[in-house]
């Protein structure tokens, strides 16, 4: 059986001393280390996330589809707090001469994404950059019951919705599928059953799959103080298992949950037309078990790539 440790991710802990250095968690609220600042004991939540190009997206994906995506890709953190959107803030840096044919149509693709969800874009900020473009959008909302990473016990179940791998498959087969080229450019993460969920009481913790199950679980673990046994057999999609585990982009939700709440989630998920699967359990010893294979998959993709020592 494949282990890995639940230990502390150093880029992971970079950030967490930055923000303990300028200020720490919000009063009566949750700071750094979940999907969204939970900023107030109402339950507002807040996030931001940045796409850069060439590291975020290339030329398969349109200006409307960075616009779509940019929204997809905050709404996710936020549904994954168990919250619903609300509003945004956007902050543009864009090289010069403008090209103003592509910025209308990556402005098309965001106010899609935007009515999608429900968010109103409340204003934001655009400057020169001399490099490639740059997007950072910050979305607000909120949660009234919000849902850490902090909360999962052992014996409670790992639930995944949706199918893992669809982005992997279009960055990394060579002739990949319409499904999974379709969820690359445009993906479309399961917000409202995540505040279902919450709202529901069913889950007692929970995170969006940005990069990938066996880094994002990780952390989920690590905040929770528990280890998790995955059966690979179970991940829905079908993909090869360095897709379905090792890349990321999926923008799904993992969460946990108690196994008397099998029956109720499944009718909650049907009802808002999204699949789950429970892929393991959670387990009190410090480590993640990918059953029945020698390793886990190293990750397909790191922002910060380590070279030799």
């Amino acid at each position: 059986m494949a282990r890995t440790s639940t230990e502390e991710d150093p880029d992971e802990a970079w950030v967490v001393a930055l923000a303990a250095a300028v200020g720490g968690a919000p009063e009566a609220g949750v700071g750094v280390g979940d999907d969204a600042a939970v900023l107030d004991a109402a339950g507002h939540v807040v996030t931001t996330d940045t796409m850069v190009e060439g590291v975020h997206w290339d030329d398969r994906l349109s200006p409307a589809d960075v616009g779509f995506k940019l929204v997809a890709v905050n709404v996710s953190d936020v549904g994954a707090m168990g919250g619903r959107p609300q509003w945004a803030t956007l902050a543009a840096s864009v090289p010069t001469p403008m090209d103003r044919a592509w910025l209308s149509a990556f402005a098309e693709g965001l106010q899609a994404g935007l009515r999608r969800w429900g968010t109103r874009l409340v204003g934001g900020d655009t400057t020169r950059s001399p490099g490639p473009r740059v997007f950072s959008l910050t979305v607000g909302g909120q949660a009234p019951r919000p849902v850490l990473r902090s909360g999962a016990r052992p014996g409670d179940h790992v639930w995944v919705t949706g199918a893992l791998g669809r982005s992997a498959e279009a960055f990394l087969a060579p002739a990949p599928g319409p499904e999974a080229m379709a969820w690359l450019r445009r993906p479309l993460p399961p917000v409202a059953l995540g505040a279902a969920l919450a709202d529901a009481g069913l889950v007692h913790a929970m995170l969006d799959l940005s990069d990938g199950l066996a880094r994002d679980l990780g952390r989920l673990c690590r905040a929770s103080g528990v280890g998790a046994r995955v059966d690979p057999a179970s991940l829905p999609g079908g993909r090869p298992l360095v897709q379905a585990v090792a890349f990321g982009e999926d923008y799904e939700l993992c969460f946990a949950a108690p196994p008397a709440a099998s029956d109720a989630i499944c009718s909650l998920a049907a009802m808002y037309g999204v699949s789950v699967s429970c892929v393991g359990t959670f387990t009190p010893s410090p480590e993640l078990v990918l059953i029945g294979h020698p390793a886990w998959p190293a990750p397909a993709f790191d922002h910060f790539p380590r070279g030799p020592a």
